[in-house]
């Protein structure tokens, strides 16, 4: 056979399987949560709402700060209505790593369901109780999302739950518009299976009367019962991956 032709047929099917990739399979993951990102966000998405003339929900959020962090912090479903291309509003969700055959990539499922409080009093973070819909989770690629929800237990269990279980010392920088940084313990519920967990949580309280916080932590599915889904096209997938969320708060 020509050595042209065969060097032509190889090189057809190294652009063959680039296409499929970029077009089925390439991870297209949004960035772990970040609270400058939120932020920023959050600017954009009050923005576009002052633009649309609907800035109630500012203006509330405005009244009911007077630059006291004490007191309960409620997730604001209003701002910032969930979006998992911009990361906008407030979600929860996991991420995980992949080996496809022709590829690694990262896994995201995210729920813009969340609903739930939290309360500082005396420099503490004293309560959080926050409630997931596991039944609305969406991916990163949506051949994904039915077995991410099956996986989760979603149809038997439709809520994942995060319950702080000690109270949290906060750095006095958060009276003062600082991002913080603290560990959150707390009981963890997934597919109906409950584990004492640790979250590296970050907060910042704006002086516009909105409150920003994201966490993350790791996870080994076993320990809730999850098995990670399959397909032809997996290899792989590990056995833990990372649980995060960002939550966009006002006072209640």
């Amino acid at each position: 056979m020509n050595k042209k032709l065969i060097g032509g047929g190889i090189a057809a099917v190294v652009v063959l399987v680039a296409a499929v990739w970029f077009l089925f399979f390439r991870s297209d993951a949004p960035e772990a949560v970040d609270v400058d990102s939120a932020n920023e966000q959050l600017d954009a998405d009050l923005a576009a709402a002052a633009e649309e003339g609907d800035d109630d929900a500012a203006a509330d959020a405005a009244a009911a700060f007077d630059g006291d962090v004490d007191g309960e912090w409620i997730v604001d479903d209003e701002i910032g209505d969930f979006d998992f291309e911009t990361a906008s509003g407030s979600f929860a969700g996991f991420r995980v790593d992949e080996e496809l055959t022709i590829g690694e990539v990262v896994a995201v499922g995210r729920s813009g369901g969340v609903t739930g409080a939290v309360t500082i009093a005396g420099g503490q973070l004293t309560a959080a109780d926050i409630t997931v819909d596991m039944t609305t989770i969406v991916s990163n690629d949506s051949r994904r999302e039915g077995a991410i929800r099956g996986a989760v237990g979603a149809s038997t269990n439709p809520t994942a739950t995060f319950v702080l279980t000690e109270p949290v010392n906060l750095p006095d920088g958060i009276r003062d518009g600082e991002a913080v940084t603290v560990d959150a313990v707390g009981d963890l519920t997934v597919n109906g299976v409950t584990n004492s967990t640790s979250f590296s949580i970050t907060a910042l309280v704006r002086d516009d009367g909105f409150g920003i916080i994201t966490g993350s932590t790791n996870i080994v599915f076993a320990d809730f019962d999850v098995t990670a889904p399959s397909a032809p096209i997996v290899v792989s997938v590990d056995d833990n991956g990372i649980v995060e969320f960002q939550l966009v708060v006002a006072k209640g």
